[in-house]
């Protein structure tokens, strides 16, 4: 497979593809005067992209993110697909379709707190952005996502990793800790896998939420 990236990405990107062994490339992602973001898949890159399955290693946060991460995606689909028509006649207009296989990883996936409905009227926004993603490529990767039940049923196959055995050897490591405390309920099933990973005891802090600025931690 190929590894890509965008802006926000590129050195996690660039690792995991040293981890595994595959290729590389960054694509064009920058800004207009206006703010407004631009991408490209640079020539360089569409050989290496039509030939393999490509994973695209991008945050959808803050909401530039999103909107990055959604036109790299329909870039990719693009190239793949042989749609390469460009107003300054550049290279071959077309080419042959070589299938699926656009595959997106999400390191820190934006409004997944929004997980659920609390009050009438509102949107679910983490299976919102899901959907966005779904309809642009062939699969997702999501780290640690704070409540995976959010993209259950959606139209292309998700699947959850975790970074909490490299975090739990990092701090055996570097910080040497004698407890892991999580700071809520919410983050008790990871708190506990690092705890486990190097033998620590843990627990976690009752939080009150007062209002989206405001919470209240009491121990337990």
């Amino acid at each position: 497979m190929v590894v890509v990236s965008g802006s926000n990405s590129g050195a996690l990107a660039q690792d995991l593809a040293e981890e595994l062994g595959w290729d590389h490339h960054s694509l064009e992602a920058r800004r207009f005067p206006d703010s407004e973001g631009y991408i490209r898949i640079p020539e360089s890159a569409i050989e290496a992209v039509r030939s393999e399955p490509v994973v695209l290693v991008s945050n959808t946060f803050p909401d530039s993110g999103i909107v990055e991460t959604l036109l790299l995606l329909e870039a990719l689909r693009d190239v793949r697909a042989g749609n390469l028509e460009n107003l300054k006649g550049i290279g071959p207009q077309q080419m042959d379709p070589v299938g699926p296989g656009v595959f997106v990883a999400i390191p820190y996936f934006g409004y997944s707190r929004q997980d659920k409905r609390f009050r009438p009227g509102e949107a679910i926004s983490a299976k919102s952005i899901g959907r966005l993603l779904s309809a642009h490529c062939d699969g997702i990767i999501v780290f640690d996502l704070h409540a995976p039940v959010a993209l259950e049923d959606m139209p292309v196959p998700v699947a959850f990793t975790s970074a909490m055995p490299e975090i739990a050897t990092h701090l055996q490591n570097t910080v040497h800790p004698d407890f892991i405390l999580s700071p809520d309920k919410g983050a008790i099933e990871r708190a506990s896998a690092v705890a486990q990973a190097i033998g620590l005891p843990f627990s976690y802090l009752e939080k009150t939420r007062i209002d989206a600025h405001t919470i209240i931690h009491k121990a337990k």
